[in-house]
């Protein structure tokens, strides 16, 4: 058999393939560098040579605020104590609010029911003593007391469903206010 020459496909896989294990090789080398390196220890010492000046700093101003504090102790106490009942009115006045804020939201719900069951504003329908049929009845061709007033308002009469549920009442309606153009 003669040497035959490699098909160029294959010389080319053979090229990508080498290419591809060197950077392989590389990227496993690099990565098993960076493993080895004692990263915890590094981050530990970077912290402590960051934190070095912010020590001395602290070191004299923790000796000072001790002093101080020692220095102005009596005066501390006697406003502590002078804000004691400071704060237990603060306690008492919203803790009071809070109270007379659910109380008063009730008395409203109450008031507003009671306004609203007095004055009729419920959307209950009034009782009709006519049904629909009756109003058929009364539309017949045969009928001479049919007015044209009535031919046009009974058009929209429908039987609505009861609803099972209560509207709330004036707690649910929102008060429009108009715009007043007058300049007083």
């Amino acid at each position: 058999m003669e040497d035959a020459e490699p098909h160029p496909a294959r010389a080319v896989a053979a090229a990508v393939l080498a290419v591809l294990s060197g950077a392989f090789d590389l990227i496993a080398r690099v990565v098993l560098s960076l493993w080895t390196v004692p990263w915890r220890w590094l981050l530990s010492q970077l912290v402590r040579v960051i934190a070095l000046p912010l020590r001395l700093v602290w070191l004299p101003l923790s000796y000072v605020a001790s002093f101080l504090r020692v220095l102005f102790a009596p005066a501390l106490y006697v406003a502590s104590y002078a804000l004691s009942c400071v704060n237990a009115f603060i306690a008492f006045v919203f803790g009071a609010a809070a109270g007379l804020g659910i109380f008063a939201g009730i008395a409203l719900a109450i008031t507003s029911s009671i306004i609203t069951s007095h004055l009729g504003m419920h959307d209950e329908e009034p009782e009709k003593d006519e049904t629909s049929l009756d109003k058929y009845e009364q539309l017949k061709p045969g009928r001479r007391d049919i007015t044209p007033a009535v031919l046009e308002t009974d058009w929209y009469w429908t039987e609505s469903s009861p609803s099972g549920r209560r509207r709330p009442g004036l707690l649910s309606q929102t008060i429009h206010e108009e715009d007043d153009d007058s300049d007083l």
